[in-house]
């Protein structure tokens, strides 16, 4: 790791050091700042994960416990194996965990997180279909794994390489890094197999098999729809014409030329993610919609999530996105919506 000197116009390398040297302990130390910090964790790996748990054993016949234990987006279970230094036997592990819960079901991993989180299964239930690109059916389809070492012997990465190229098996390996300037220490994870270029490569193809498996249609998406007023609404905006996204299924809303709502159908209600923000926005849709929609800043408060649930909330919505919302004037800085919600493949916190 570099540092850069601006007044000089030069480059100063920081020291790095081995972490078994500097005291950190995985469990106790480098596992607890994951867990503690979780989204600036992933982020710096350039995953999008949610954590199910940390010291998971994956079946009653084994005392081994997973380290970590997170899903993706698409619903595969994710096994991270962490380790200080080297060690033959994570790959290993690592294997051998997956194939354990692959067997698990949705129920299961709703408890792990219920332990993990202390909340009651609806609320994670909840938590987790907001997060998943589908719904809960998704969940546990495949399984990944990702080491965390601080290296790597070369029998590993090569036995991750074959695994992956002749068996498709999604195996990434990052290496940990401790640089240290003065009393700052800074933490770096960089994946060295498969290369970044490699990895994305490997994630749109993933992402291509899992549309297979989505809904075929939007019938089909709203069969798992327990609230017909989420279905009675869908059926007529569709029927109007309105610009949709099955994968998720998200009806989409532009005001002015630009993307300012998607509204997604979830088992018990739907959601809405508005793009941007306006002036006295979170007040107008609770005298709109009322308390219930639960309407709540995301995204640093960039953005706004609410709730409908019943007829009359989505009747105001309409008439709200149709009479008052063009009227409006949005923040400046609303940055394009597309990395949210829309055919790029990426998403938000609550989708």
């Amino acid at each position: 790791m570099l540092r850069v000197d601006r007044s000089d116009r030069a480059l100063k390398r920081l020291d790095r050091l081995p972490l078994p040297e500097v005291g950190l302990k995985e469990r106790h130390d480098i596992q607890q700042m994951i867990v503690q910090s979780p989204e600036e964790f992933f982020a710096e790996m350039g995953e999008t994960l949610l954590l199910i748990g940390e010291e998971v054993r994956p079946t009653d016949v084994v005392d081994d416990r997973i380290d970590l234990l997170a899903v993706d987006r698409d619903g595969a279970v994710v096994v991270m194996e962490l380790k200080r230094g080297t060690n033959k036997l994570q790959l290993l592990q690592a294997l051998s965990y997956a194939s354990m819960v692959a067997g698990w079901d949705k129920s299961q991993l709703v408890d792990e997180r219920c332990r993990f989180v202390k909340k009651p299964s609806e609320e994670v239930e909840e938590e987790l279909e907001e997060f998943l690109d589908g719904d809960l059916s998704s969940l546990n389809q495949s399984q990944r794994m990702i080491l965390l070492a601080g290296d790597y012997d070369y029998e590993v990465l090569s036995t991750a390489e074959w695994l992956t190229e002749v068996y498709e098996v999604d195996i990434r390996c990052f290496r940990l890094g401790l640089f240290v300037e003065g009393e700052s220490e800074y933490l770096t994870c960089t994946c060295i197999y498969p290369p970044p270029e490699l990895a994305d490569v490997a994630r749109r193809r993933g992402a291509g098999r899992k549309r297979a498996l989505r809904w075929a249609d939007w019938d089909a998406a709203l069969e798992g729809v327990q609230n017909p007023a989420v279905v009675t609404y869908f059926r007529s905006e569709l029927e109007r014409g309105c610009v949709s996204y099955l994968r998720r299924r998200q009806l989409h809303y532009s005001i002015n030329g630009r993307q300012r709502f998607f509204v997604a159908a979830r088992k018990e209600r739907a959601y809405v993610w508005q793009h941007g923000r306006f002036a006295g926005d979170q007040q107008y849709w609770t005298r709109q919609l009322g308390k219930h929609a639960d309407i709540m800043p995301k995204k640093g408060g960039a953005r706004l999530r609410f709730y409908l649930t019943t007829d009359k909330d989505f009747n105001a919505f309409k008439r709200a996105v149709q009479e008052d919302i063009p009227s409006v004037e949005f923040s400046k800085m609303d940055p394009s919506p597309a990395d949210e919600s829309g055919e790029e493949g990426g998403g938000d916190d609550d989708e």
